[in-house]
């Protein structure tokens, strides 16, 4: 009897082993690269943020989309989104009734938007916004910490 090589059964549970471990790592994979594809979000609205404040004590108002290119930062400009953004992110100001808005959000499915706020110049509030799909939500709560913390601020 030869007894040289595997038997199906061997091969069969190393197949199963690597599929389960597949299985379990592959979702920790995603999360982590996207969130690494948010600090690129979390980046330019914070540098976003610090030129907008140096132009709101400059001119007592607050930048509109049209006054990204005055400010004395260079934003990255960006095809897809008609303005300014990153590889993964486009990047858009707006303001109503004294709240400054920044909103950071995901090009590509699954997308979300990272929203900077302030109503007073000083307290400055993140919030990740996520769609209806499962995807979005997730990562929300992977790049906030908890969906506590995506939904109220971090």
């Amino acid at each position: 009897m030869n007894t040289k090589g595997f038997t199906l059964i061997e091969l069969l549970v190393v197949v199963l082993i690597i599929g389960v471990l597949s299985a379990v790592a592959l979702p920790q994979y995603t999360t982590a690269i996207e969130k690494s594809r948010a600090s690129e979000a979390l980046t330019l609205s914070g540098a976003l943020r610090y030129a907008a404040e140096r132009y709101y004590l400059q001119k007592d108002v607050w930048p509109t989309q049209a006054d990204l290119k005055k400010l004395d930062i260079e934003l990255p400009q960006n095809a897809k989104c008609g303005g300014y953004g990153g590889k993964n992110f486009c990047l858009t100001v707006s303001s109503n009734g004294g709240t400054f808005v920044i909103n950071a959000t995901r090009t590509v499915a699954p997308v979300y938007t990272i929203e900077t706020s302030t109503s007073d110049g000083v307290n400055w509030f993140r919030k990740c916004k996520y769609g209806a799909d499962d995807e979005s939500a997730k990562f929300c709560y992977a790049i906030a910490g908890s969906k506590d913390a995506a939904d109220k601020g971090f």
